[in-house]
């Protein structure tokens, strides 16, 4: 297998200058200032020239796409690059790390990471932090009381959020602990003074709000929630239910129908035996990857995954795929593996024409996130049950090739040696 190792840069000077106010990310659109929309669980920030991800320790690092190679994020001198606390001097602080949870995106050539951390009671809140590309005079734009935000959008300096905030309840001990209850919120932030607007609320069993794609002024959300608490495991018993939402920001766009601006309302309301999990919208159709709603976690029973086609306006669904494999959807296409079947497949959503890749080494690189003309994800070694960070051209992968570009990570052993 080829993999190459990447050099780390000493200086900052790609970070400088290299940001476009009028861009494409996230979505990856077509239209200049689009929508860029976001589900991320980890630091994974897209730009047009680069990568912003953190290492297993926490620690920020950039990724040139064109010199294929990457660098700390940090200018402070002679630092160490170790972690800290609150208690920790400012001056002593590294402001390359940012934990292992901080999400965050690019806008308008500043740099925004949502950092996790706990107020007075002991109650997880998230920072809002802007700040210059190499992380310096960094700006506190809003402290929100939450738990997470995995599933946001950006435009014209607003941030459209999914506000997650668990229940807690108090058990025999007298401690506190998270309850099965969850209040969801999807909200405007004005990046400028931290303003914000609740645009919808949701609150029951497990219950949760997704971004699930963007097109045009509108962003689409699915509210999933349950009848019973959920485990995460009881599908059936806890009674699942979704539903679908559009959001205009300016009016239009929802199937080619007139809506006013700021409203949400329902789509898609024959739509209820699935949850869609991931959703591209490309010419007034949704193409969704989706899964059964009582879906069984029992080992035995194995979940089959779906791509479907969806139409906004006659709310038309047409079977594409269907999988227990590997299966990841992105902005303009997906890539899925197919039961008892050698190698890959590519669903182009613009062409909708599916492409056979017998070549492709899906079987060990988990994609996770678009990255310029890149793919980032991880290299999983069932042999030694280790995995690392790692980048593959899109077309690479889509040829059958193993060129993977392994990031730096100074708890994983960069061998290759030691990983064949």
């Amino acid at each position: 297998m080829k993999k190459r190792n990447l050099v780390i840069l000493v200086f900052l000077c790609l970070l400088t200058g290299c940001m476009q106010k009028d861009r494409f990310l996230g979505n990856r659109g077509k239209e200049t200032n689009a929508f860029q929309t976001y589900f991320a669980y980890e630091t994974a920030i897209d730009t047009p020239d680069g990568f912003y991800y953190a290492d297993d320790r926490g620690f920020l690092y950039y990724f040139d796409y064109a010199a294929e190679a990457e660098t700390i994020v940090c200018n402070r001198p002679n630092c160490k690059h170790e972690d800290w606390s609150e208690r920790t001097p400012k001056e002593e602080r590294c402001s390359a790390y940012v934990g292992g949870t901080a999400t965050g995106f690019e806008n308008q050539g500043k740099l925004y990471l949502m950092e996790s951390d706990y107020s007075e009671n002991n109650r997880r809140r998230i920072r809002i932090v802007e700040s210059d590309l190499d992380r310096t005079n960094q700006r506190e734009v809003s402290v929100l009381d939450c738990d997470s935000i995995f599933s946001y959008a950006v435009k014209d300096h607003m941030l459209y959020a999914v506000i997650q905030k668990g229940e807690r309840v108090k058990n025999e001990n007298g401690s506190w602990e998270s309850g099965s209850s969850a209040k969801s919120s999807f909200c405007r932030i004005d990046l400028t003074d931290g303003a914000m607007d609740v645009l919808l609320e949701r609150e029951g069993y497990s219950n949760v709000i997704t971004i699930l794609a963007a097109c045009g002024n509108t962003l689409y959300l699915e509210y999933s929630y349950f009848e019973q608490p959920f485990d995460g495991t009881n599908y059936k018993e806890a009674r699942q239910h979704a539903e679908i939402y559009a959001y205009s920001l300016e009016g239009g766009g929802k199937g080619g129908t007139s809506m006013p601006s700021g409203e949400i309302e329902e789509i898609l309301t024959g739509f209820k035996k699935d949850q869609i999990l991931g959703a591209a919208v490309v010419d007034g159709t949704m193409f969704v990857k989706t899964a059964p709603m009582d879906r069984s976690m029992n080992e035995k029973e194995e979940t089959v995954c779906a791509l479907k086609k969806i139409s906004l306006s006659t709310e038309e669904e047409t079977l594409l795929a269907e999988t227990s494999g590997r299966f990841m959807l992105f902005q303009t296409y997906a890539v899925y593996t197919k039961d008892n079947e050698a190698g890959g497949f590519v669903y182009d959503f613009q062409t909708e024409k599916e492409i056979a890749v017998p070549d492709m080494k899906i079987q060990e690189f988990y994609p996770n996130y678009t990255a310029g003309e890149y793919i980032y994800g991880y290299l999983y070694h069932e042999a030694a049950g280790t995995s690392e960070k790692c980048f593959i051209l899109r077309s690479d992968l889509m040829e059958g090739k193993d060129s993977f570009l392994l990031l730096h990570d100074a708890d994983q052993n960069r061998s290759a040696d030691a990983v064949r």
